[in-house]
């Protein structure tokens, strides 16, 4: 808890989770990953299940938000339509807005700012776009997604942050996939990693992803 002083503060709720529960709660995401009935055409893994269960969101919220307490995180932003509960979690906790972007126009949005990205996984051209009253310049953006390939998208969602003069504070992702080739985007956390699809065979196998080697001392700090 933190207490804001003045006419307008109060008591602010600060979320952490610590090591030892980030530990218990990938594991089990790895092993419910694994299960061969997720596998999907194209090595895509089914997560609707998962990130429709309202547990399971908070503690992905937790996680994500954990990592970001310290940095100036203004709104979270996501793409329609899989990240959004992902989002809504995250600001929640961080208690700032989210914003979603999306692949088609919608009257109801207004005016809107788009840009054209190449998708990381089959090398298209295509179109994202946002709301131009969703952001402010020099706004601080945390990107949340559920899975990510090559970075494509949260490439695409990086280039429509410039278009509106504000700042990538972050790249968070449920899960990471394989991927032949280069990354579109570097600098980025995942909690967890699909690292072997076999069609063939019907098997997947998941583990950790980088969320636990990137805020090991963090989480240690936080859990003691």
């Amino acid at each position: 808890m933190e207490t804001v002083p003045g006419a307008a503060g109060g008591v602010r709720y600060i979320p952490m989770i610590g090591i030892d529960e980030a530990n218990e709660f990938i594991s089990e995401m790895a092993g419910r990953l694994a299960d061969t009935d997720r596998l999907l055409p194209g090595g895509y893994v089914y997560l609707s299940d998962l990130l429709g269960t309202p547990e399971v969101l908070r503690q992905i919220g937790r996680l994500i938000a954990t990592q970001y307490l310290d940095s100036r995180v203004d709104a979270v932003m996501t793409v329609a339509t899989k990240g959004i509960p992902i989002a809504q979690s995250v600001s929640q906790y961080l208690n700032v807005p989210f914003v979603i972007v999306r692949r088609d126009s919608k009257v109801t949005e207004g005016s809107t700012v788009s840009v054209n990205y190449v998708s990381g996984s089959s090398d298209r051209v295509q179109k994202m776009e946002l709301s131009k009253r969703s952001l402010r310049a020099g706004e601080g953006v945390l990107i949340v997604d559920d899975f990510m390939k090559g970075g494509g998208t949260v490439n695409g969602m990086k280039s429509l942050i410039e278009e509106f003069d504000a700042e990538t504070v972050g790249v968070s992702v449920f899960a990471e996939g394989t991927f032949n080739g280069d990354h579109m985007v570097d600098d980025y956390t995942s909690l967890l990693k699909v690292d072997t699809v076999d069609g063939k065979e019907k098997s997947i196998h998941a583990a950790a992803g980088n969320y636990l080697q990137r805020n090991e001392d963090l989480l240690k700090e936080l859990g003691n």
